[in-house]
């Protein structure tokens, strides 16, 4: 196709394409965007390239994954509850204390609430994860990526972070619990902001918040970021998704002495007030 497609005819084309072949979502759009989104083309040149044969391989691989996903789910229901995700943390060799690479986890396969995890997307965020994953072995082996992509992809790791919010969230409540928000920002933020590219890299004027990350650091740095942490214990206050949402717009967009923020722009007022704290005291 010769014009230009939006975000929404690309995931359309990559669906489509997926439903004809069995692809992974990886696969399809790796080879619609070869063969210029042509769907007939692409279709063809995937098969020639050997696709039927990787697509008995997944489906082989997703039986075993399906198997591992029934070793750990509660016997009572159909999910892994928090006793089967804690035994496969410790073969994992995970510290589900600890380890920021579990809200990785928790994002890429669909779970909804701490600890519980779904067939379907169990086994079908492992294969979008690596579809070659057919053990625990093979999970394991896959965690630092996900963890280094975490801290070096801007994409990714707001997905994670937003996803984040709605599984530590109470149930039923619209907000996050302050202690809840401190001790996550205090485990996303520091890495991504030192990671090299960072996924909050900091970006200039006039450019998309959403940007892809580079190896220019976030201007907020450790000071800026310890009086944000000040400033939300001073409030004493849940904390909104919004105000959730658009800290990292503000950690890519802030210059190191709060003179460029615009108090005319959409921030809500917690970050107004910030800024202001922070002026004080700078």
């Amino acid at each position: 196709m010769s014009r230009a497609l939006t975000k929404s005819q690309e995931k359309a084309l990559v669906a489509e394409f997926r439903e004809i072949t069995g692809a992974n979502a990886k696969d399809a759009e790796r080879a619609l965007k070869k063969y210029k989104w042509i769907m007939n083309v692409a279709i063809d040149e995937y098969f020639n390239a050997g696709g039927g044969a990787s697509i008995a391989s997944n489906a082989g691989n997703a039986k075993k994954v399906g198997d591992i996903w029934d070793k750990f789910k509660d016997p009572s229901r159909n999910l892994i509850t928090i006793d089967g995700f804690m035994s496969l943390c410790q073969e994992l060799n995970l510290d589900p204390e600890s380890d920021i690479v579990l809200f990785c986890l928790a994002s890429d396969l669909g779970s909804k609430a701490i600890g519980e995890f779904a067939k379907e997307p169990f086994v079908s965020g492992w294969a979008e994860i690596d579809p070659s994953i057919d053990s625990v072995a093979k999970m394991k082996a896959a965690l630092p990526h996900l963890r280094k992509k975490l801290n070096t992809d801007a994409a990714y790791f707001k997905k994670v972070y937003m996803h984040t919010f709605d599984l530590s969230k109470a149930e039923g409540a619209r907000v996050l619990a302050l202690d809840t928000a401190l001790s996550m920002w205090e485990l996303f933020i520091p890495p991504a902001m030192e990671a090299k590219p960072s996924a909050l890299s900091h970006v200039s004027a006039g450019e998309s918040p959403s940007a892809p990350a580079t190896k220019n650091p976030s201007l907020l740095g450790d000071s800026g970021f310890n009086l944000w942490l000040d400033f939300q214990k001073s409030r004493n206050k849940a904390v909104s998704k919004d105000t959730w949402s658009l800290f990292i717009d503000f950690v890519r967009t802030i210059d190191a002495e709060f003179k460029e923020y615009d108090e005319s722009a959409a921030w809500p007022s917690t970050m107004d007030e910030f800024v202001e704290y922070a002026r004080e005291r700078r």
